[in-house]
């Protein structure tokens, strides 16, 4: 049974996370917890809770036998949501489309905490609609796209989806050798990194045979080639070098581009992750 975190302050991108997270649960077994940080102002507070509670009915009633779990946190989210989320397989938030990450249980807070589970964190754009179309993964030139491929190709497996497979790639800045500079040729550049996206789609081949797949060697930088299939994607995966989620890397290049301009949900995908779920890794 996956175990899922959603941070929920009743937003709308929190709004298309909770339905995002629903129609996860209808498809397979899941135990949720609703995260919320309650005021200590009572209006406030009446409000939090009301949200808090619609989120459950609203669970229930889309997923009929899902476990939830109600977590209302005070004080520093970012403490608390560590406290609680190390048995998560994964962790979802709601962002809003062209705006910073909100500093609340929707945002870098609860996104910071839970890079000490190393789990996948997955971000609901406000307004998403499943377009049913595959999941595509980004593959880097370094190995901090494991994990990533991984768990794309395992979504890919369990909503009956193929998956998209997108490398990246530019020329590379001339090196010298003395005073001779060395001049890749744009064949042979474009050679190495063929060479890159094929072993990863035989990774995929190998362990999930069943799966269809696609790829697609663009030459373009890594986040302008993401965002050219994000229209036709139910999900864009990012890799990272770090184990955990740090807030500081969400602000980074490749993450903050695809986040704040991809209109499907984008899941950042920790190198170390590990999950209860079989990836195949």
């Amino acid at each position: 049974m996956e175990r899922i975190y959603l941070g929920f302050d009743g937003s709308p991108g929190s709004i298309s996370a909770l339905s995002w997270v629903a129609a996860r649960a209808e498809r397979a077994d899941a135990k949720v917890g609703l995260v919320s940080v309650v005021s200590r102002l009572p209006q406030e507070r009446r409000a939090g809770l009301a949200h808090l509670a619609h989120a459950e009915e609203y669970l229930r009633d889309r997923a009929p036998g899902v476990g939830v779990e109600l977590h209302r946190l005070e004080g520093s989210v970012a403490g608390s949501f560590s406290d609680f989320a190390g048995d998560a397989d994964l962790l979802v938030v709601g962002t809003n489309a062209g705006r910073p990450v909100r500093v609340d249980v929707a945002g870098a807070a609860p996104v910071r905490a839970g890079s000490h589970a190393h789990v996948p964190v997955v971000m609901v754009p406000a307004g998403w609609v499943d377009v049913g179309e595959p999941v595509t993964v980004g593959i880097a030139d370094d190995e901090s796209s494991g994990a990533a491929l991984a768990f794309a190709a395992a979504e890919a497996y369990t909503t009956d989806t193929s998956i998209r497979l997108v490398h990246a790639w530019l020329m590379p800045t001339p090196s010298f050798s003395g005073t001779t500079a060395l001049v890749h040729s744009p064949e042979s550049a474009m050679a190495e990194h063929r060479a890159k996206l094929d072993a990863a789609v035989s990774w995929v081949i190998e362990r999930f045979p069943i799966v269809d797949l696609h790829s697609e060697l663009v030459r373009d930088s890594r986040s302008a080639a993401l965002l050219r299939f994000a229209p036709r994607s139910s999900m864009l995966v990012v890799g990272t070098h770090h184990r955990g989620v740090p807030a500081a890397s969400l602000l980074g290049t490749v993450v903050q581009e695809v986040l704040w301009r991809a209109e499907s949900p984008v899941a950042v995908v920790p190198g170390g992750a590990v999950s209860s779920r079989s990836w195949g890794a």
